[in-house]
C-alpha cells in the first residue's frame, strides 16, 4: 500500500515540477515585450514580443503636446509635421491573452526617446556638373550644384542666395544623400540657400545653410566667391566680409591672409576649411567708405547679390562700398549740436545713446523723435530748405560748418554730395561730439539776396535780423544763379581775375570774400551806387558793410538767390 502511495505522490509531484517549468517558460518567454528599433522612413519602428500579445495603446508626445500616431506595418508615423531634431517620447503598452492574465498580468508598457533626424550639407561648397560635362551642347541651359547632405534627405529647399522665392521638392524617393539642384548656366558661381529635412513629415529647419558653388573655365585660377563681391555694397559699417574658395584656404592662399584697406582693426575666422571671414571691430569700415580687399596671388573672384554680376574677375584686389549711413540720424546729430536752426527731441521712451558704441548702433538706425525750429522767427526761404531724412543743402552747410569747427574742412566740398562729406571720420566725429555735447561755437546765419530792384542782402542770425544792405548782383550778360548754397571758402581779402563780357580781362582786389557757389561770393566791392545788377555774378556790398557781415558768417551758413 505504501509503495503505491509513493508513486501516486511522485507523480503529483512531476506534474507539478512540470507546471512549474512551463509557467517559468511562459514567464520567460511569452511575457509581453515592446521592441524599439530606428526606421529609414518613420518615427520609430515597433514589435511586440510574447505568447499572444498584442499592443494596445501607443502614445507619443513633443514636450506636453500630444503627437498624433499612424500605424503602417509596424511603423509608427507621425499624422502631423514634426521639427526636425526634436526629442519626442513615445510609450506603448501590450496586453496579454485573458487565460494567461492570472501570470502575466493585464498589461505591460514601454518607452522610448526618439530624436527626429537632423541633416544638412556635408560642406559649404558643391561641385557643379556642367553642360558638357552632361554631354550636351554649352548653348542647353543644364548646370546643376551637386549638394551632399550629412544623411540621406526626403525633402529639400533652396534659393539662390538674396533672393525669395523657394523652390521645394517633396518626397525624394529613396531618400539620398545627394541632391542636384540647377545653377544658373552662364555664371561662375554663386550661393544657394539650402534647407533639407530627413523625413516627409518633418518641418524644414527655418536656419537655412549656404552652399557655394563654382563653375569656372577650365585652367582658371582658384575660385572665390565674396559677400561683398566686386561693386557690391556692405549693409553697414561693421558688416563681415565672406570668402568662401573653391579650394580649401590652405591650398589656396597658404598661410597669408587678405589685406583690408584703408586699414581698421578687425579679425580673421576660418568657420569651415574653405571659408574665411573677417569681422571688422569698433567703428569699422566707416559709412559710405570704398574698402579694397586685397590677395598675394591672382584669384577667379566671383561677386554674389541680387545685383551683382556673377561672372568671374581674374584679380588681385577687388573693391566694395559701404551703405551710407542714416541722413535721419545727420539730421538729428547736427540738430542735436546745433549746427541746424532746429532742435531734436527724442520720443518719450527713446534711449538716448551714452556710450560711443550704443552712438556707433544710431549710424543706421534713427532714434525716434520729432524736430521743431529753434527760433520763433524763420525766414520762409529757409524755412523751405528743411526736410528731414533727405540729402539737402541745409544738411550739406550743416556737415561743412562741423567740419570747419572741428579743423577737418577742405574747400572742395563745394562740389561733394552729403554722402561725400559724410564719411568715416566725419560720422566718428560726429558721435563724439554727440557724446560729449560739443555743440557749435557759433550762431546759426542765414543771407537772403533778392534779385528784385532794388536789390537787396538781408543777414539772419539766431532768429533775428542783423543786417540789411543794397546790393549788386550780376549782370544779364553773368547774371547770378538763383538758388541756395552754403558759403565754403573765405578770404579777408583777395583777388579776383578773368574775363569781361566784351573780351577784356580783369584782376580786381576784392574784400571781405564768401565764396558760395563757384566763383560767385558775398564780398565788398567799392561801386558808386548799390542795389542794381553790376557784377559778374557776386554779391557786392559796400566794403564797410561786408566787413560787418563777415563777422557773422562763417562756413557752411547758407546764402539764397531769389529772382
Amino acid at each position: 500500500m505504501w509503495r503505491w502511495t509513493l508513486r501516486v505522490l511522485m507523480g503529483l509531484g512531476g506534474l507539478i515540477v512540470l507546471a512549474g517549468l512551463a509557467a517559468a517558460g511562459i514567464l520567460a518567454f511569452g511575457r509581453p515585450q515592446v521592441r524599439f528599433s530606428h526606421s529609414a522612413t518613420a518615427l520609430t519602428d515597433i514589435s511586440v514580443d510574447g505568447l499572444d500579445a498584442r499592443l494596445s495603446n501607443v502614445q507619443a508626445t513633443l514636450g506636453t503636446k500630444p503627437v498624433p500616431l499612424t500605424i503602417i506595418a509596424d511603423r509608427l508615423v507621425p499624422s502631423t509635421d514634426l521639427p526636425a531634431g526634436a526629442l519626442v517620447d513615445v510609450r506603448a503598452t501590450t496586453s496579454s491573452p485573458s487565460w494567461l492574465t492570472w501570470l502575466l498580468g493585464p498589461s505591460t508598457s514601454s518607452s522610448v526617446i526618439v530624436r527626429t533626424p537632423l541633416v544638412q550639407p556635408a560642406s559649404n561648397v558643391a561641385i557643379t556638373t556642367t553642360p558638357q560635362a552632361a554631354g550636351l551642347s554649352s548653348a542647353n541651359s543644364v548646370r546643376e550644384a551637386i549638394v551632399r547632405f550629412s544623411a540621406p534627405v526626403s525633402v529639400i529647399a533652396y534659393r539662390a542666395a538674396g533672393s525669395t522665392a523657394n523652390t521645394r521638392v517633396d518626397h525624394i524617393q529613396p531618400p539620398s544623400a545627394v541632391a542636384r539642384i540647377p545653377v544658373p548656366p552662364s555664371a561662375a558661381g554663386g550661393m544657394l540657400e539650402v534647407s533639407a529635412a530627413a523625413r516627409s513629415w518633418e518641418v524644414l529647419p527655418q536656419a537655412d545653410h549656404s552652399v557655394t558653388w563654382f563653375a569656372l573655365a577650365q585652367g582658371s585660377p582658384p575660385g572665390v566667391v565674396a559677400d561683398p563681391g566686386p561693386f557690391g555694397t556692405a549693409a553697414t559699417s561693421t558688416s563681415p566680409i565672406s570668402l568662401v574658395f573653391s579650394e580649401t584656404v590652405a591650398d589656396t592662399l597658404g598661410t597669408s591672409r587678405p589685406t583690408i584697406s584703408p586699414s581698421l582693426n578687425g579679425a580673421w575666422s576660418e568657420p569651415t576649411s574653405h571659408e574665411l571671414v573677417f569681422t571688422p571691430s569698433g567703428f569699422g569700415y566707416g559709412p559710405g567708405e570704398m574698402v579694397t580687399v586685397g590677395f598675394d596671388r591672382t584669384l577667379s573672384v566671383v561677386a554674389t547679390g541680387a545685383s551683382a554680376s556673377t561672372q568671374a574677375r581674374t584679380v588681385t584686389s577687388y573693391s566694395f562700398t559701404v551703405q551710407p549711413g542714416s541722413i535721419l540720424r545727420l539730421d538729428q546729430l547736427l540738430a542735436q549740436l546745433r549746427y541746424m536752426p532746429l532742435r531734436f527731441t527724442p520720443a518719450a521712451g527713446t534711449a538716448t545713446p551714452t556710450t560711443l558704441a550704443a552712438e556707433e548702433a544710431t549710424i543706421y538706425s534713427p532714434l525716434a523723435g520729432s524736430f521743431a525750429w529753434r527760433y520763433g522767427s524763420v525766414p520762409p526761404a529757409l524755412a523751405s530748405q528743411w526736410s528731414p531724412g533727405q540729402p539737402t543743402v541745409m544738411l550739406k552747410g550743416a556737415l561743412m560748418a562741423f567740419e570747419a569747427a572741428t579743423g577737418n574742412y577742405d574747400y572742395t566740398m563745394d562740389h561733394e554730395s552729403v554722402a561725400q562729406i559724410a564719411n568715416r571720420a566725419t560720422w566718428k566725429a560726429l558721435l563724439e561730439a554727440a557724446l560729449a555735447s560739443k555743440v557749435d561755437p557759433n550762431p546759426y546765419s542765414y543771407v537772403y539776396v533778392t534779385k528784385t530792384l532794388p536789390e537787396t542782402l538781408t543777414l539772419w542770425e539766431d532768429g533775428q535780423v542783423v543786417l540789411t544792405s543794397p546790393t549788386n548782383t550780376g549782370i544779364p550778360q553773368d547774371p547770378t544763379a538763383d538758388g541756395t548754397y552754403p558759403i565754403y571758402l573765405r578770404y579777408v581779402q583777395n583777388y579776383m581775375s578773368g574775363t569781361n563780357p566784351n573780351g577784356t580781362t580783369y584782376h580786381d582786389l576784392v574784400h571781405w570774400i564768401n565764396y558760395f557757389n563757384g566763383s560767385d561770393a558775398v564780398h565788398g566791392f567799392v561801386r558808386a551806387a548799390y542795389g542794381f545788377p553790376q557784377s559778374l555774378g557776386c554779391a557786392e556790398l559796400p566794403v564797410p558793410t561786408a566787413a560787418k557781415a563777415f563777422t557773422y558768417l562763417a562756413i557752411g551758413d547758407l546764402v539764397t538767390i531769389a529772382n
